[in-house]
């Protein structure tokens, strides 16, 4: 397909460079122009192509409207954009599409998520009453974003129980909580279970991974941690094993594993606490999380600190930021769980600010699927 989407964009350079005293029209026909936006790069790259195809696609009938949805699916970040306001602008110049024709698509939920939701706001233009319906029933819709509408829905709706029937409010507000993705919405459904008497953290409904094995300090000074492969990351890279029998030469002395617990209910690893606030240093921190199969999903990590991270002895992510903030969910990696014991290796580097504000260091981390489904390990 990238072979054919990029021959598809030079023929089109190709042709407009041919194309004297010819109108554009006569150069691309719909399904080239569309390919030509699906390549737009991040950098501008094909961009001068992209605006002339954008030109030719603006002036298509609203019927074709579904068909430039359906190209986001294969389009880079940059050319989902395009397509967003070039399928906004058919809609706008031609006349409103059929809502049968976009409910449909809607309902396939195989079709591309975020065309999806663009159709729900289109449908929302002419229809408002099928696109709340449409929205009510996505509190498990593999779309994100039709996802996080109808979250929103349904903690509109359970907002009406809390006075009268405070019951089902709260089993209500659990179930919405277990379809949410969002950690704005996650959080303002703890605070409304809080509210109603409910001990829920922020841990438990992340599935945050509480339970770690720890090592170090190790020597960050003037930052030579975050590239130096101490032997407990030497030899996770090598066999993806922990010796945890091992004394090694720390920054101030040996150092061994430890057993380390995330206590706090965001669930985080608080190493500045455990290493009583030493600056300048690396620790790491292992753990294993067993799969009941093979399967695709994601690390997710927050943390304030320059950070690394392995999988079965393959390195998945690496963030060499200090204290520019953190929040759930910071940084992802899409990684394949194997069926049964899966090793997990973290690495986070501590730097010699003094500033009250880079005081911390620490972490959190959880497993979950690819719609950001917490996992837990069986």
């Amino acid at each position: 397909m990238v072979t054919k989407r990029c021959m598809l964009a030079y023929l089109f350079s190709l042709t407009l460079s041919m194309c004297v005293g010819t109108s554009v029209s006569n150069a691309l026909d719909p399904s080239q122009a569309i390919e030509v936006i699906v390549n737009v790069g991040a950098r501008g790259e094909g961009f001068d192509e992209a605006r002339i195809a954008a030109n030719e696609l603006r002036s298509l009938p609203s019927s074709e409207v579904i068909a430039v949805l359906e190209a986001m699916s294969e389009a880079s970040p940059v050319g989902r954009n395009w397509l967003r306001g070039i399928a906004n602008d058919i809609v706008r110049k031609s006349g409103p599409v059929s809502v049968e024709v976009l409910a449909t698509y809607v309902r396939d939920t195989s079709n591309d998520p975020d065309g999806r939701d663009f159709a729900i706001t289109l449908i929302e233009d002419q229809s408002p009453q099928l696109a709340l319906q449409l929205i009510r029933q996505g509190l498990n819709d593999p779309s994100l974003l039709i996802r996080e509408r109808a979250v929103a829905e349904a903690m509109k709706q359970t907002k009406g129980l809390v006075d009268q029937e405070p019951e089902q409010a709260i089993e209500r507000y659990r179930q919405t909580l277990a379809a949410a993705r969002n950690p704005k919405q996650v959080s303002e459904l703890l605070k409304a279970l809080t509210d109603l008497g409910q001990d829920v953290t922020t841990a438990e409904a992340f599935s945050m991974i509480s339970s770690w094995q720890v090592i170090g300090p190790f020597d960050n000074r003037d930052g030579v941690g975050f590239d130096r492969a101490y032997e407990p990351e030497a030899d996770f890279t090598d066999d993806a094993k922990i010796d945890f029998e091992q004394v090694l030469d720390g920054k101030n002395g040996d150092v061994k594993w430890e057993t380390l617990s995330a206590t706090n209910d965001e669930g985080e690893l608080n190493l500045a606490e455990h290493y009583e606030k030493e600056k300048g240093a690396v620790a790491y921190a292992y753990t294993e999380f067993t799969s009941t199969s093979n399967q695709p999903a994601q690390i997710r990590l927050g943390c304030v600190n320059a950070n690394k991270v392995w999988l079965n002895g393959e390195q998945v992510m690496a963030n060499k930021v200090y204290h520019s903030g953190s929040m759930i969910d910071q940084y992802i990696a899409n990684v394949e769980l194997k069926s049964g014991s899966n090793r997990i290796l973290v690495k986070v580097c501590q730097n010699e600010q003094t500033q009250p504000w880079a005081q911390d260091w620490k972490f959190q981390c959880r497993i979950t699927d690819l719609t950001g489904k917490g996992l837990t390990s069986h």
